[in-house]
Formats: structure tokens, sequence, C-alpha cells
């Protein structure tokens, strides 16, 4: 991000898992650990930058999260990638964002940074970055919710990522994937999601803990596995549910 607001602290990057069983335990624990993780934003700095991804796994999160007391006038949201289609569209992440975390916790408007769909995807990715370098104008996101599929991508940063994906030309790009229903995508770039304070990944199953564990011992880089330069670049953690 053109070493903007580059994170003061020098701590080591450590990774933290959360193991849970069942849907209700990860649910649970996955609200109570970002609640702190937003709340100690708010009193550290007066506010919470948060970065949310679409999928099935974070829907009940954001719900349950949403009917948390929190200060929500105090949090920010944005999202790290969205398909090209209308909000009102079932596949929108923005959709379903709203109906569930913004919907309980009644976040304002003016509170949330989502990209305008309704624009050609050039002008929606240029638009889209302008809002965000704005969002981050004092500091860059304190906590991003994250996952990850089978293939190893995360946000729609999709395997084998080409430079422009890897380096800091770009604060959000237009990415296609042809084993999805909706090929066109508008997505946060990888060093821009890994300046975030703190990443917190949602990961339920089985095959999702044998992606994660062909990442960790594989000796292929971020192009490949795009998490690994989260991991090298930040705190993170896992919430488990299994």
């Amino acid at each position: 991000m053109e070493n903007r607001k580059k994170k003061e602290k020098n701590t080591v990057m450590q990774l933290h898992a959360i193991e849970t069983s069942g849907e209700e335990e990860f649910v649970s624990q996955a609200v109570k650990f970002l609640a702190q993780k937003i709340t100690d934003a708010i009193q550290e700095r007066g506010e919470c930058i948060l970065g949310l991804s679409g999928g099935s796994t974070p829907k009940p999160v954001y719900e349950a999260l949403g009917k948390v007391p929190l200060d929500w006038d105090a949090v920010r949201c944005f999202l790290i990638d969205e398909r090209y289609v209308s909000p009102t569209n079932k596949d929108s992440n923005q959709k379903l964002v709203r109906e569930s975390l913004v919907a309980h916790a009644r976040i304002r408007e003016r509170n949330l940074v989502f990209p305008d769909t309704s624009l050609p995807i050039d002008a929606c990715v240029e638009r889209y970055a302008r809002d965000l370098l704005a969002l981050f104008d004092e500091h860059l996101a304190d906590i991003v919710i994250l996952g990850m599929g089978n293939d190893g991508h995360i946000a729609s940063l999709f395997p084998p990522l080409g430079e422009h994906l890897l380096d800091d030309s770009h604060l959000v790009a237009h990415t296609q994937t042809q084993e999805f229903a909706i090929p066109d995508r508008i997505t946060v770039t990888l060093n821009s999601i890994a300046a975030a304070n703190h990443i917190v990944f949602l990961l339920k199953g089985v095959e999702k803990k044998k992606v994660w564990d062909k990442m960790h011992f594989s000796s292929e880089d971020e192009r490949r596995w795009p998490a690994k330069k989260i991991l090298a670049s930040t705190e993170v953690t896992v919430v488990w549910g299994m």
C-alpha cells in the first residue's frame, strides 16, 4: 500500500488456534474472540476497522456477533472481496453482510464501505480502491475475517497469483475464476490484507483441515498458497470447527 501507515508494532508474529466441537461452540467461540478484539481496538483508538469475507461459514457468526451489545457506532466495516453481481443478488457478499451483521448490529450506512457493483467493473475497482484509501487514512484494518477454499484461495485471490496481486501496485483488483458460478470478482490484494493488525480464519470441517495442513507442509510460496503471506506478516487466529 505504498508504505502507507505501516504497523508500528515490532512483535514476533504468532499463530493461535481455537478448536471447537459442533456448530454452536464454533459460533460462540468465534463471536467471543471477535467481540473482544473489536472492544480492544475501540478502547485503544476509539474505533475498529473490520474487514469481512462472505460465505456460509461466517454467516451465523455475523448474525450472533451483531447481537452482542458493542459500540457499533465505532465500528467501520469493509468487504475483503465481492462477487461482481447486484447487491441484491443471492450470491452477493454485501447482501449476506447486510442481512446478518448489519441488520442485527444496526451499523450505520456511513460506516459501511462496499464495492459499487453497479459500475463497470474497472470503474468499480478504481472507486473501491479510493474508498478504502480514505477508510485507511489514519489506520489500517484492525481485524480481517477470512476463509480458505479447498484450492487454497483466500478472499478472491485464486492460485496461482499474478505479480499485481502480490506487490503494492494495487490495493484492489479484478480477478476471475472458472471454479465457481460467479466468475468476476473484486478483491483486496494480498499485501493489503496481510497489513491488518489481526487476521481471523474461520474454518470448518476435516477437508479444510487437510487443505490447511497441506499448505503448512508445502514448499510452495504465496503464489500457490496466499495464506502463507498472512502467516508470515501478522498475528493470526484460526477458529476451527470440527
